[in-house]
């Protein structure tokens, strides 16, 4: 697809002005960003979340609007199916890394030692802990270690406590008991100013972070449906040649919390239908140039997701 793309004018001329309108300060941040919120825990089986899990993203679905949570286990998924092969820890870090909080519910031996793995100088300021209130004033390493650290660097409030049953994971508890907690912390969007992008900010060559995941959502929403190898080739016309290993961790997450999905044939497609970024020209023009491209060149596209 690389070299049709360079073989044809027009996509090339609405790639550049794709350029040229970042340069000129015409593409924006918007004004509520969601809050990404990386949610960890215990699991019933290999597919199936636990019950508390469950719970909390089925309330956030419902009375949190401005947060998007994912779960590892859907990151992985998604790189398996891209037949990535990376070091499971390394992922889970970039997506640490990538969160603005990270909730760990202590209800598993995994969630304990994510816990130990997350306790540090440069997380604990994302981290909020569920754990179960028999054990609130037990002395303990866990007590006297990771959460003493927690609540030393980000607060006693980051550590959430209620009853928790013995069968939790599997069988629902009163989890609902701490959810105006978790809800305050969560409830507002970031505020950011209205300021122009920066290109290079949003090279995911370069920058593991929302407005790379962001930018990246928007070329799908702008040329898909589409396929990872042809990203990457969209991405060296805008960029350069570079290494973009770390795009398919943003597409795992990026599907993960539902901005994109992917086909059996493994091709991407936006699923919220609208931009992250403001646009101030008419990109509706680099959008027809790209339909155009896919209806003459993959006609059976337009039925991959039927």
């Amino acid at each position: 697809m690389l070299r049709e793309i360079k073989t044809k004018k027009l996509l090339q001329e609405n790639l550049s002005s794709l350029v040229f309108a970042f340069n000129n300060t015409r593409v924006f941040h918007p004004a509520n960003v969601s809050k990404f919120v990386f949610l960890c825990g215990a699991n019933q089986s290999k597919n199936i979340i636990s019950e508390r899990r469950k719970a909390l993203l089925e309330f956030a679905s419902k009375k949190l609007p401005h947060t998007q949570f994912f779960l590892a286990e859907k990151v992985f998924n998604t790189l398996k199916n891209e037949e990535h092969k990376g070091n499971v820890l390394e992922i889970e870090n970039l997506i640490s890394a990538f969160s603005d909080y990270i909730i760990i519910i202590l209800e598993s031996r995994s969630a304990f030692a994510e816990l130990g793995a997350f306790a540090n100088k440069v997380l604990c300021g994302k981290l909020i802990i569920i754990n179960d209130l028999k054990f609130k004033n037990e002395e303990s390493f866990i007590n006297e270690g990771p959460i003493k650290f927690i609540e030393e660097h980000s607060g006693a409030d980051r550590v959430i406590y209620y009853k928790m049953n013995d069968d939790g994971v599997y069988s629902l508890d009163a989890i609902g008991d701490i959810y105006n907690e978790i809800y305050e912390f969560l409830k507002d969007p970031i505020k950011r100013v209205n300021t122009p992008v920066n290109l290079d900010a949003c090279n995911p060559a370069l920058c593991f972070n929302k407005d790379s995941a962001m930018f990246l959502h928007d070329l799908i929403y702008i040329s898909g449906p589409v396929q990872h190898k042809e990203l990457i080739e969209i991405l060296i016309l805008l960029f350069g040649k570079q290494n973009f290993n770390k795009v398919k961790h943003l597409l795992a997450i990026l599907s993960s919390f539902g901005s994109v999905e992917r086909s059996s044939s493994g091709l991407y497609r936006s699923k919220i239908n609208d931009t992250y970024y403001k646009y101030n020209f008419d990109i509706n023009k680099i959008i027809s140039s790209f339909r155009n491209y896919m209806l003459k060149y993959y006609p059976e596209r337009i039925y991959a997701y039927s």
